[in-house]
């Protein structure tokens, strides 16, 4: 028997979460790259985005074919949220340049998969990447990831919006508490004991 889902936040009804959401109006557009396999995994953060967000989009797909949009962004002013040695931090003092910045790309998926990504869609590289120096405290304990560096995709994206525009990112990480207690709360202690100890 199917699962009967929330209309608005699209959770099963006793994991709805529509209660925490609050509209957050964001200057930067926030265009997410989903890989296919992210979409229907429950404690994926990339929809409590979408349901908080004013300018989000979320774009399904693994390839060029799939991102073509990406060929109408501005390349100026358009980053790629990903660590890799030409980065730019923006947590760094000195770092002036994400002032100017209007369109943030996040991929949403495991790091072997945001990789995948990254080498079949060219389109990609035509962009300045952006990352941390410093990672904010991991507060995503329900979906475990095997690098230290790992945010879930609402954390990378509310992190970087406070860096960027100074937008405040409690109403996120509320959001993103109120998953996390619906997603556990019908688990057994010791299971529960493993992801929030």
């Amino acid at each position: 028997m199917a699962r009967i889902l929330c209309t608005h936040c699209n959770f099963a009804l006793n994991t709805c979460v529509c209660s925490a959401i609050e509209t957050i109006t964001n200057k930067v557009k926030v265009i997410i790259l989903q890989h296919p396999s992210e979409e229907k995994i429950a404690k994926n953060t990339a929809k409590l985005l979408d349901l908080s967000l004013t300018d989000c989009e979320i774009i399904k797909g693994e390839n060029s074919a799939d991102f073509s949009m990406l060929n109408s962004l501005p390349k100026e002013s358009t980053v790629l949220l990903y660590p890799n040695e030409n980065a730019t931090c923006l947590d760094e003092p000195s770092s002036t340049n994400h002032k100017h910045i209007t369109h943030l790309i996040v991929i949403d998926g495991t790091w072997k998969k945001a990789y995948k990504i990254l080498q079949l869609t060219p389109a990609l590289n035509q962009f300045r990447t952006v990352s941390f120096n410093k990672l904010p405290k991991n507060r995503y304990t329900i979906r475990k990831a095997p690098r230290a560096d790992s945010l879930s995709t609402l954390e990378a994206v509310a992190h970087s919006l406070s860096l960027i525009e100074h937008l405040n990112p409690e109403p996120l990480f509320t959001l993103l508490e109120e998953l996390i207690n619906k997603q556990t709360q019908h688990m057994p202690e010791h299971v529960k004991a493993r992801y929030l100890n």
